[in-house]
């Protein structure tokens, strides 16, 4: 709500906002109307699970986010946002201490293997 609110106060054709999962599932009350109020200034979504692994394997409410995103007619960028061990300064800026995923390998075709379904699922 905020960053939407930032980008019509802005006003410019070149400000536009990111929508992201682990933050929504954080700050938001309700992500449907989150999703709603901010699609028109959205040009990018990260897909994120709360504890930032594979997507589709914790409790962020994919069906709602995705079903929304559909509603909506989103058709932007969607990309993976997970964080692992491999970089010391990103595991030290987020407090990542475990282990995310079995590999960055895996966590690609896991995490491409879901987004492709949930979008699939939308389009019958």
């Amino acid at each position: 709500a905020q960053t939407v609110r930032f980008v019509q106060a802005v006003d410019h054709p070149n400000v536009r906002m990111m929508y992201d999962t682990f933050h929504a599932n954080i700050e938001e009350k309700e992500i449907p109307a989150a999703i709603r109020a901010a699609v028109p200034w959205t040009v990018l979504v990260h897909i994120s699970e709360n504890d930032r692994s594979i997507p589709g394997t914790g409790h962020v409410h994919w069906d709602e986010t995705f079903d929304t995103l559909q509603a909506t007619g989103y058709d932007g960028w969607m990309v993976v946002e997970a964080f692992g061990l491999a970089l010391p300064n990103i595991v030290a800026a987020t407090k990542i201490w475990r282990k995310m995923f079995p590999s960055e390998d895996q966590l690609a075709t896991d995490a491409l293997a879901f987004m492709k379904t949930q979008v699939a699922k939308r389009r019958r």
